[in-house]
C-alpha cells in the first residue's frame, strides 16, 4: 500500500488537494481561461500591427523609390539639355556660363531633393512604427495593471 508523501509544511500532498473544492477550482480554471484568451486576443493584435506596420514601410519605401526615380531621370535629362547646349556654343565664355548655371541649379536640385527624400523617410518611419509603439504600450499598461 503506498503512502502520502510528506510536503514541506509538514502535511502530505492528499492533505494540499484536499483543499481545493468545485467551487475553487473552476474559479481559478475560469481565471486563468480568461487570461489565456487575454493573451490570445494580444498576440493577434500584435500580428496585426507588426503587418500593418510592414505595410506601411513598404507603401513608403515604394515612394521614396518612384521618387528617386523621377528625380534622376528629369536630372539626366537636364544634363542631357545642358550638354547639347555647351556643345552648342558660340564661345568658351558661353559655354563656360551655361556650365555655371548647371551647376548652381543641380546643387540646388539636389539639396531639394536631399530634404524631400528626408521628409519621406519621416514619414515612413512616423507610419511604420505608429501601431507598434502603440502595442508596446498597451503591453506596458498590461504589465502595469499586474504589478500589485
Amino acid at each position: 500500500m503506498a503512502t502520502a508523501k510528506k510536503t514541506e509544511a509538514g502535511g502530505n500532498a492528499f492533505d494540499a488537494f484536499a483543499t481545493i473544492n468545485p467551487d475553487s477550482f473552476k474559479e481559478g480554471y475560469e481565471k486563468f481561461a480568461e487570461t489565456a484568451t487575454a493573451f490570445a486576443d494580444f498576440n493577434k493584435n500584435a500580428m496585426e500591427a507588426v503587418m500593418t506596420a510592414a505595410s506601411a514601410y513598404s507603401k513608403g519605401i515604394e515612394k521614396l523609390t518612384a521618387e528617386n526615380t523621377d528625380f534622376i531621370k528629369s536630372s539626366y535629362e537636364h544634363a542631357v539639355s545642358v550638354g547639347k547646349s555647351v556643345a552648342s556654343a558660340k564661345s568658351p565664355q558661353e559655354a563656360f556660363d551655361i556650365q555655371s548655371e548647371f551647376t548652381r541649379e543641380s546643387v540646388e536640385k539636389n539639396l531639394g531633393q536631399a530634404n524631400k527624400v528626408s521628409d519621406l523617410w519621416v514619414d515612413t518611419t512616423k507610419k511604420t512604427m505608429a501601431p507598434l509603439t502603440e502595442r508596446y504600450s498597451e503591453l506596458v499598461e498590461k504589465i502595469q495593471s499586474y504589478r500589485p
